[in-house]
């Protein structure tokens, strides 16, 4: 369990029923890998999407907490089935200083044992969803990996574009904060006009948790964030600071990115630290950050257009936090 919450004690101790959720879920005799998958599952974080659904929740009268709960964990299963295929897809040997899954058990392995999270997944949401939200949990599936095609089709390319970038991460990551306060506060008949508020701060406050998730690959420190500094270049992605660093300087970044190769990784280990410390330097990070700004801006904004309670107090403080996050 994180320590991310042990301001909240209330929203802490809801977690820990949402983790043993999950645990009592992977925990299944008939499931081989279950050992393995509960290593991977506990590697995930924060808790952040559980906790926005159970915040959004908050919102209504009509909320049944072990529903919520149940609800709560279908969102997270569903986080570290993408994960687990994102590690794979990247062939990352690392989650948060751990083996990732398919390092540990092999890549057939770890892509069955993902498909069996959405599944349990979509077990849960059936039984404690209303149908509609159950249907966008499907629907963010596909989503999500519509961006994540999308994504690895331009990798090492290096465009630089900045919608293409939004719209990536929008399906990626924006997606999924959203749906998890709408949910949470559609399930408690919080009302049309508080979920949908709740829904465009899901988006805001998602947009710039990424945009800062990629800021720290160029400015954080190894035993920090838990990877390589530079690992998405080196894997060829273009994420924003690169994006308005290439826009400074096309040409003296694009001869450094020419060094980026699949089929070399010394010379793309090289190329990626020079190109991280060359970004900087064009001030790319800082204006990817004063984009994550103004999307929590936005995210404080809608925030601010909820009924004042302790919750939205609890959600305007997580905003601005992810915002000045180091890991």
């Amino acid at each position: 369990m994180t320590d991310f919450w042990s301001g909240s004690p209330a929203l802490e101790a809801r977690l820990e029923r949402v983790v043993a959720m999950i645990e009592a879920t992977i925990d299944d005799r008939g499931f081989p890998l279950r050992e393995a998958t509960m290593a991977a599952a506990e590697a995930t974080g924060k808790l952040l999407r559980p906790a926005l659904l159970i915040i959004g929740s908050s919102f209504g009268r009509a909320a049944e907490p072990c529903r919520i709960d149940r609800l709560a964990a279908a969102i997270e299963l569903l986080h570290v089935a993408t994960l687990v295929h994102d590690d794979i897809i990247d062939d990352a040997p690392k989650r948060r200083g751990r083996s990732s899954l398919h390092a540990s058990i092999g890549v057939k392995e770890a892509v069955l044992a993902g498909d069996w999270l959405f599944s349990r997944c979509f077990l849960l949401s059936s039984e404690c969803a209303e149908p509609e939200n159950a249907r966008s949990l499907a629907r963010l599936i596909a989503a999500v990996c519509s961006s994540e095609i999308s994504q690895d089709l331009a990798k090492y390319r290096f465009s630089p574009s900045v919608r293409f970038y939004l719209r990536t991460i929008a399906g990626k990551t924006a997606a999924l904060f959203s749906l998890a306060l709408y949910a949470g506060a559609s399930e408690a008949k919080a009302g049309s006009r508080t979920e949908q508020t709740l829904r465009r701060a899901g988006y805001d406050i998602g947009m710039a948790f990424q945009i800062i998730d990629d800021i720290l690959d160029f400015e954080s420190l190894e035993d920090v964030v838990q990877k390589p500094v530079g690992k998405d270049i080196a894997e060829g992605l273009c994420t924003l600071p690169l994006i308005y660093a290439l826009k400074a300087d096309g040409p003296g970044m694009e001869a450094i990115l020419a060094r980026v190769r699949k089929d070399d990784a010394a010379s793309t280990a090289r190329a990626a630290v020079e190109a991280t410390s060359r970004a900087i330097e064009l001030g790319g990070t800082v204006k990817a950050r004063n984009d994550a700004r103004r999307f929590t801006s936005r995210a404080i904004t809608e925030i601010g257009r909820l009924p004042q309670s302790s919750s939205r107090d609890t959600l305007g403080f997580l905003a601005e936090r992810l915002l000045q996050r180091a890991y």
